[in-house]
């Protein structure tokens, strides 16, 4: 029965541990998401400036160089200009992908998409470079929520759960 017990505790410690570990990964991803759009971004612009194919293809393409889900709403843009306005598709993606990207960073991710194949290879490079520069805004804020909040929600989860373990016994 005592073992039991022991198990249980454990148990719980384990769980407010991984809580912790899992809200922490978050403001990581955060960070690691912006800098593959920006990068992403950067793919993009290149190939407006030097190559002539169409925004779908330009987008798949890039889908395949990032990961995961910055690869997800590049594919999904993609697919999604197949029935819809690029502008139409690019902020359907947004909504639809599940990342780990606030409401302010698809606000200003969403920005990209207003002259998105509405305008010539300049107008779209020029706005792609304006967007790069809201994301660098982005990447600052959630560095700074990274070091403040990541840290505190590890050793939160550790501090709860031990604080479990001492009511139990």
């Amino acid at each position: 029965m005592i073992v039991l017990k022991y198990i249980m505790i454990f148990l719980v410690f384990m769980v407010s541990f991984l809580l912790g570990n899992l809200i922490s990964k978050k403001y990581i991803l955060r960070v690691k998401e912006l800098k593959e759009i920006k990068g992403a971004f950067n793919i993009i612009e290149s190939k407006i400036k030097f190559t002539y194919e169409p925004l779908p293809e330009i987008f798949r393409q890039t889908a395949k160089i990032v990961s995961s889900n910055t690869a997800a709403i590049f594919m999904e843009a993609s697919n999604n200009m197949r029935l819809l306005g690029a502008e139409e598709a690019w902020y359907k993606s947004l909504e639809s992908v599940s990342t780990n990207l606030n409401a302010d960073d698809i606000e200003n991710i969403k920005s990209f998409g207003k002259m998105l194949g509405k305008t010539d290879k300049e107008g779209q490079v020029s706005q792609l470079e304006l967007s790069k520069s809201f994301i660098e805004m982005q990447i600052e804020k959630a560095k700074n929520d990274e070091n403040k909040n990541a840290k505190m929600y590890k050793t939160l989860g550790v501090i709860i759960g031990l604080a479990f373990v001492i009511i139990l016994i």
